[in-house]
Formats: C-alpha cells, structure tokens, sequence
C-alpha cells in the first residue's frame, strides 16, 4: 500500500483537539479516525481488561491508526492512573504518546506525569456522600461512572446532576453504591491537558535527531546513577547522567547532569 504523509489518529474519545497542535508542529495534516472500538484494548472501567503496559497499547493504536486511514505515521495515546509514586498518598495521572513510522517500523515515545488530575474512586451509603464526591470531582464538566459493570444503575454516561441523583437513589436502596471519575478524555478536561503537556514533550524529542543515522526521537531513556557525595566521594546511587538512546540504530550517548551531590543524598553519610 503507498503511504500517504500524514499523522493518523485512532480515537474515539476526542484526542484530535489535544493532539492537533502536534501534528502542526510536525508538518503534517492529522488524519482522525474512529473506524475501530479502541475499548476493546480495555477500559477503566474493567468491564474489558487491560493487558500489557500503557505503552503496548499506545503503540497498538498507532499502527492500527496506519493501517485504516494509509498514513505513513500513526499516534497512539494512553493513559494510567492512580497514587503517586512517592508516598502513595495522593493521585497521580501518566499520558503517553507513540508515534510510529508504518515504513521504517520506528516508534518514538514521550509522557507527561503528575499529581494534576481528578482521578478518585469511593464506595459511597448516603446520598450527600454522592454529591461530595460530584463536587470535588468537577462534574458535570467532568464526567462520573455509577455503579460497576453488571449492576442495573451502572451508568458511564451521566449528564447531569438530576440524573446522578435518580441513579444514586436506586443503587443506595439496595446498599452502598460505587463511584468513580471518568477518565475517559472526551469526559476529563483535565486529563485533556495532560495529554497536551505529553504531545509537546513528544514534539520536543522528535525534533532531535540521532547524530549516527539521523532518524528522529534521539533522547533520554533513564537515568545513570553515580554522582559522588560532595562530602565524602562515595558513589551514590543519585543520578549523574542521562542515557540518550535512538530507537532505529540503537545509538546510544551519555549527556551529564551533575557530578556531585549533598551529603544528604549518600547513602555513606545518611545512611
């Protein structure tokens, strides 16, 4: 099949307007399509399982973006949430984005993480539990899910507070009643940003091509530890260095960030 130079999109959930800024940047027109149920790679919801690492299923879709609209380049976008790394303690929301190259097999990916995001799930008994949760989580302009796959008020559409209540009412006379965030794009304004934030990153690491082949995306792939405690000249397991890597030939190439930190990063001096 020839391909046409384009950027392909598969989304059914209104990603084009967060990633259309991208594909200017790149030069190319954005291609959407939503000739295929990306639900059936999962939901977050569960009623279809996920399986795999979000970047497995970014990458699905844009190669899967590829072969329904014959562009030569496809994007993927996925999200994840839930605590943060850290401590645990409060919500944190990760969006990836891949863009694959359907003729050189390449795929090049960035994310943008953080704790800006509204995800929050709570088994709610009283009906002014319901409304807190709706409140904190911004709906109506940030949609809810009611209720699990399977139970008669499960409702992944709830427009309005009216209809949240008469959903809420019928499940709380059977018991305690599940709610969550929807975290689908087109329903979270705030994920959308997010998803945003990851399409510049991306659009920065594309810009930097491999110094060996040339190919676009050469950029960081992890951390290298090894920075000397400034006290004593152990090597620490704190960063020195970030490992530049490029996908197509497997160059590889060092870039320093720092020689030595705080005694209060060693782990001799503050064990």
């Amino acid at each position: 099949m020839k391909r046409v130079d384009a950027l392909a999109l598969l989304t059914q959930h209104g990603k084009a307007s967060a990633l259309a800024g991208l594909a200017t940047r790149l030069g190319l027109p954005l291609l959407h399509t939503d000739a295929y149920d990306t639900d059936r790679l999962g939901t977050f919801t569960g009623d279809v399982p996920r399986h795999g690492p979000p970047i497995e299923a970014a990458l699905t879709k844009a190669r899967l973006a590829t072969e329904l609209t014959g562009a030569r380049y496809g994007l993927g976008s996925e999200g994840s949430f839930g605590p943060d790394p850290y401590v645990g303690c409060t919500a944190w929301g990760l969006e990836i984005i891949v863009w694959f190259d359907s003729l050189t097999g390449q795929h090049v990916h960035a994310a943008a993480q953080g704790p800006r995001t509204n995800y929050r799930q709570q088994d709610v008994h009283h009906l002014d539990e319901v409304l807190a949760f709706a409140a904190a989580a911004g709906f109506p302009s940030h949609g809810l899910i009611i209720g699990r796959p399977g139970q008669p008020w499960f409702d992944k559409f709830l427009p309005d507070l009216n209809t949240l209540r008469q959903r809420a009412s019928q499940g709380l006379a059977q018991g305690r009643v599940w709610l969550e965030t929807d975290m689908r794009a087109h329903r979270n304004p705030t994920r959308m940003e997010m998803i945003r934030a990851a399409a510049d990153a991306l659009a920065e690491r594309l810009a930097y091509a491999c110094p060996r082949c040339a190919a676009p995306g050469f950029g960081p792939t992890r951390l290298l530890p090894g920075a000397r405690c400034e006290t004593c000249g152990h090597l620490t397991s704190a960063a020195r260095a970030r490992l530049l890597a490029c996908q197509a030939c497997a160059h590889q190439a060092e870039e320093p960030l720092r020689h030595s930190v705080p005694a209060m990063q060693c782990d001799r001096c503050n064990p």
